[in-house]
């Protein structure tokens, strides 16, 4: 019986990425039939302060009483939440603990990323209007807040007024350190990535049979670049233009090459071979070296201990068990990343009032047999092409071939959105999703745009 302490081995890896990374989809099984899908989203945003001088400022995560935990924890507890935390020798000594959530009693949380950023992070729903309900409770105790307090909450790719200095690295987490110190060894970009950066993590069901599971895995692989390009929000960074309209993915890409990216089948294997993506996905994640073990706190390792090189040599006399393949999983960050659904990280934080859309985009696109299909046809021929759109998606749809293929794949979208059943796609997502269609993707406009257009005013209002 494999258990979590099992001692690792490369058959034990490949075993858990096929059974439970590529594995059932998490809706209840009386209601496993073709037609209902699940959906969830991890929607993050930056906080910051409003002082006496109408000045904004950096937050403090933890504080004594006024910090934005404690604020949060307060709202959130006169909605039901409750604050979870974590005792186990987080700041070096055994008896600290730390915020690890707060929990409502829908499965919904938030949670807080190193630079202070929330993430509301939703559980499965059945719908688009359910999921709709649960962003927009929590929303709501954020907005409560904001009318409350000198609090307030942004959401865009990157932190638009704030250095990395100015925001400083507020979760101490041992995991966290090792992470810094790990990716500080490559470039300055993995403090940035750390504490500047939002998106919005759309979270899809993997299918109940392989042939659905494998389609819609590469599919979804092979819109990364599409989805950055529409959804791109941050062309602005500790005020300053930064010249790109996804700044966010701009900084990802910089990061460490085996850790993220796009996952594909070896290119002399059939693009839609199962054993073939299994493997692809094996040789990510054996490959990548090992950021942090939590036997040894915030300690980091030389770039040659991967973790099929700690299979076979223990590392300080520890062999690595599943338990240990789990955490190293959840620091590895493609495009595309498995966990039992398929999470996908492409599109930057929206402005509130579209953030829907990226949702019906991958529904669409990926839920409608049909559409899916369709997709596959349309993107499969751009398979070679993946690491040049990416780089190319971070300007938006400015791209000829990336603006070309956005403005198929949204009409697309539309189409196998609005097939989906009634009770799945709700009532008042489909209409906003064709003012995008006209309003943005058509004129190759993208949220950056607005986004850049009301800084140059105001910059300049100030100056006048």
């Amino acid at each position: 019986m494999i258990t979590s302490s099992t001692i690792l081995t490369r058959e034990i890896c490949r075993n858990y990425i096929e059974e439970s990374l590529f594995g059932p989809a998490h809706y209840p099984s009386n209601l496993r039939d073709e037609h209902v899908k699940s959906i969830g989203v991890e929607r993050e945003c930056f906080p910051f302060m409003i002082n006496d001088q109408n000045d904004r400022q950096p937050v403090r995560l933890f504080g004594n009483g006024d910090s934005l935990s404690d604020i949060l924890i307060h709202y959130s507890e006169m909605k039901g939440g409750v604050a979870r935390y974590k005792t186990k020798n987080l700041l070096g000594k055994n008896n600290d603990t730390i915020i690890e959530a707060i929990d409502f009693p829908d499965g919904c949380n938030f949670q807080f990323e190193p630079g202070a950023q929330v993430e509301i992070s939703t559980s499965p729903s059945q719908g688009i209007d359910d999921l709709s309900c649960k962003l927009n409770f929590m929303q709501q105790i954020l907005h409560e807040v904001s009318r409350q307090t000198n609090f307030r909450f942004v959401q865009c790719g990157t932190h638009p007024w704030f250095t990395t200095g100015q925001i400083g690295m507020q979760l101490n987490k041992p995991r966290y350190r090792a992470m810094s110190r790990y990716f500080e060894k490559i470039n300055e970009f993995g403090s940035k990535m750390l504490v500047q950066t939002c998106s919005l993590q759309v979270n899809v069901d993997t299918g109940c049979d392989w042939d659905t599971r494998v389609k819609r895995f590469v599919a979804a692989n092979l819109l990364a670049p599409f989805a950055t390009a529409l959804f791109a929000h941050s062309p602005v960074t500790a005020g300053k233009i930064n010249g790109y309209k996804s700044y966010r993915s701009f900084i990802w890409q910089q990061l460490d090459q085996s850790r993220t990216g796009l996952i594909t089948a070896n290119r002399n294997k059939n693009s839609l071979d199962k054993d073939a993506l299994i493997d692809a996905y094996l040789r990510f994640a054996l490959n990548a070296p090992v950021v942090f073990i939590e036997d040894f706190g915030d300690e980091t390792f030389p770039a040659n201990i991967t973790l099929e090189y700690w299979i076979t040599n223990p590392v300080n006399g520890l062999q690595p068990t599943l338990a240990h393949f789990k955490n190293h999983l959840s620091l590895l960050f493609p495009e595309v990343r498995l966990k039992g659904y398929l999470e996908l990280r492409s599109a930057d934080a929206p402005p509130s009032e579209w953030q829907m859309i990226p949702v019906l985009f991958y529904c669409g696109l990926l839920y409608s047999n049909h559409c899916l299909e369709k997709t596959l046809d349309l993107l499969l021929p751009f398979r070679s092409e993946l690491p040049s759109l990416m780089q190319q998606a971070v300007f938006g749809l400015e791209q000829d071939d990336i603006f070309k293929t956005a403005k198929k794949l949204m009409p697309l979208a539309i189409e196998g959105f609005s097939g989906l059943p009634e009770s799945f796609r709700g009532n008042d997502t489909l209409p906003r999703a064709i003012s995008f269609l006209e309003n943005y993707c058509m004129q190759r406009k993208t949220f950056a745009d607005d986004f850049l257009e009301e800084f140059v005013k105001k910059k300049n209002r100030a100056t006048e």
